[in-house]
């Protein structure tokens, strides 16, 4: 099943890559807004990448509505299941 985002809604996305390979996890049609630790604003991105081990906590705006790809950007993560639909509505 897609994931249900509503159009206009702000989120909080919290990725735990308990593995020790890296993963930029990206999603398609809206901007990520990553934060420190102590919920502070860092840095505008497309793409994040979670270092192995580690938790990393953005903010998106569902301002795109329709359909978006949410996947790891390696090829072989995608293959495995890293790759969810978001449906922006």
């Amino acid at each position: 099943e897609p994931i249900l985002f509503h159009y206009g809604e702000r989120l909080r996305i919290v990725l735990i890559n308990d593995t020790m390979m890296n993963h930029p996890i990206h999603l398609h049609g809206m901007w990520g807004e990553l934060e420190s630790s102590d919920g502070a604003f860092q840095v505008r991105k497309h793409t994040i990448t979670v270092q192995p081990g580690h938790r990393v906590s953005y903010q998106v705006t569902a301002d795109a509505p329709g359909r978006w790809a949410y996947h790891c950007h390696l090829l072989y993560h995608m293959e495995a299941g890293m790759f969810r639909a978001v449906v922006v509505e």
